[in-house]
């Protein structure tokens, strides 16, 4: 009996609950604003991209050491540190001519799949600092 007091008079709490409501209905895009989906998608990666910049340089060697690095290498050679613990080796960077950027750009070369984490101008800096590897 002891050890049901306690649940009962927790139960007797709850009493007073505010019933549950549906969230406000969102708020309509802003003049200008770019609609979300495939087509926002494509069209954010479109050629030709940001302008190339120093900072966009950047930024583009920055996010490819965070998430390039581990299969890429440092250089783009396929040797990074995933490879040496036994992952598929990737193709070496930069590759042919423009396909660099379609791949990195929109993930045509078969990599884990960023575009959760990156956004277009993050890949778009990562190709352009990659198209500038030595090959």
């Amino acid at each position: 009996m002891r050890r049901l007091l306690p649940l009962l008079l927790a139960l007797a709490a709850c009493d007073g609950w505010p019933e549950s409501t549906p969230p406000p209905a969102p708020a309509p895009p802003p003049p200008g604003a770019v609609a979300q989906g495939e087509s926002a998608r494509r069209a954010a990666l479109a050629p030709p991209g940001p302008p190339v910049t120093e900072a966009l340089l950047a930024r583009g060697m920055e996010r490819y050491a965070i998430y390039c690095t581990p299969c890429h290498g440092p250089g783009g050679a396929g040797d990074g540190a995933a490879v040496a613990r036994g992952f598929p080796r990737p193709p070496p960077l930069p590759a042919p001519a423009g396909r660099s950027l379609a791949a990195i750009a929109t993930n045509l070369g078969g990599a884990h799949p960023f575009d959760d984490r990156l956004p277009p101008v993050d890949r778009w800096a990562i190709a352009r600092f990659v198209e500038r590897l030595p090959r």
